[in-house]
């Protein structure tokens, strides 16, 4: 829940708890209310009104630390600070409930959580699993509990933790698990690759092709293995298959691609690789491949050609300043080489702010593909981010 809501829900938790309590005391022994409950409750409603979110918080909750002693507020505090920032007197908050005698199982859980969320928060992780591996033990909070382990295990690279974390919540929730533990597959198969241990790493990209068949970085690692071992057809032809599931993933390959097609000195198997991927795909970054292809093979009008149809289908402007480079060396005069210089300019600079990845879920955007997306951290949710710039 929002902390603001949660600022607008304490003061009624504090008068329901008063109203509880009185209850089940004789009429003689009722409190009055004090005033400064009202008053600071009125103190952060104006503050609230006024976008003062932090001098709302810190009114209100001065005046709950001083008459809130039931442990429902406390709590609600305790998570309170944690989203503001202030982990150490959310972590005070559970440490000196957790020290309360007559706790319930579950109550005692709970603080427990919290208190583990305070320390995950505080960059105490080892803190944190043990409490959460205590809890884990359990029924009530083993769902939350796991979750909380498998971002611990994410943030100290510990894959196989994570994989057993992930593998019990798969089986604990009815959320399928299978692609996010495929990814923990691949980051050990990655390591493995590293440390030359290609057979490791091969069993790693297979275990993560059986929980998820369509992973995309899978197929990617399962042809760098291939490629290395010099089955160069078999990893052209696992990467030819990104297209059909994974188009945006073709650019990720497209250099591997030519790299194998070279060493079985056959370059036109390249060729027919981006072909297919323009069909396949709209990343236009595939078309300045397939025109530099050309360049390079001394076939000059042909990428001229290519890339005249695809600025007049396309209207691109990318396409545009591709073109404008192969022509650069034509002879102009003085004014239009001006003309010409700033024309490139403008293009390349409009193209360089709009190129790189973003997330799909969240939005992030980077300059380089990231498995985990830095921002939100889900899985395999970074895409291309194409200049969609077109010339009207």
């Amino acid at each position: 829940m929002d902390p603001i809501w949660l600022l607008a829900l304490l003061p009624l938790a504090v008068l329901s708890g008063w109203l509880a309590a009185s209850r089940t005391r004789p009429q003689a022994q009722r409190p009055v209310i004090s005033g400064r409950i009202s008053e600071s409750y009125y103190r952060s409603i104006n503050f609230l009104a006024n976008d003062q979110h932090d001098q709302a918080l810190d009114v209100l909750a001065k005046a709950l630390e001083d008459h809130g002693e039931s442990m429902e507020i406390q709590l609600a505090l305790g998570s309170l600070f944690r989203r503001r920032g202030e982990i150490e007197r959310a972590t005070q908050i559970h440490q000196s409930l957790i020290a309360r005698p007559g706790l319930s199982s579950d109550q005692k859980s709970e603080v427990l959580f919290e208190l583990a969320s305070d320390y995950f928060k505080a960059g105490l992780l080892d803190r944190a699993e043990n409490l959460l591996l205590e809890l884990g033990a359990g029924d009530g909070f083993r769902e939350s509990a796991l979750r909380l382990l498998v971002q611990i295990y994410e943030s100290e690279k510990e894959w196989e933790r994570a994989i057993a974390a992930g593998s019990q919540l798969d089986r604990l929730t009815a959320e399928t698990w299978g692609p996010v533990i495929a990814q923990y597959y691949c980051e050990l198969g990655e390591r493995d690759l590293n440390a030359g241990d290609y057979e490791g790493a091969k069993l790693r990209s297979d275990d993560a092709l059986k929980l998820n068949r369509k992973c995309a970085r899978a197929v990617i690692l399962g042809g760098r293995l291939d490629a290395l071992a010099g089955r160069h057809c078999q990893a052209v032809e696992a990467w030819g298959r990104l297209g059909d599931d994974h188009p945006e993933r073709l650019h990720e390959v497209a250099r591997l691609v030519q790299t194998s097609s070279e060493n079985m000195g056959e370059p036109e198997i390249y060729a027919e690789f981006l072909n297919r991927a323009v069909e396949a795909s709209s990343d236009e970054r595939l078309q300045l491949l397939l025109v530099d292809y050309f360049s390079k093979q001394g076939r000059t009008e042909d990428a001229e050609a290519q890339l005249l149809t695809w600025v007049e289908e396309n209207a691109s402007l990318s396409g545009l300043h591709c073109l404008l480079e192969i022509r650069v060396d034509r002879e102009l005069g003085a004014a239009s080489e001006r003309d010409y210089q700033l024309v490139r300019k403008v293009t390349g600079k409009l193209l360089a702010d709009r190129t790189g990845y973003e997330c799909r879920f969240c939005g992030f955007q980077g300059k380089s593909l990231h498995w985990q997306c830095p921002g939100c951290r889900h899985w395999d949710t970074t895409v291309p981010r194409l200049p969609n710039i077109k010339l009207s």
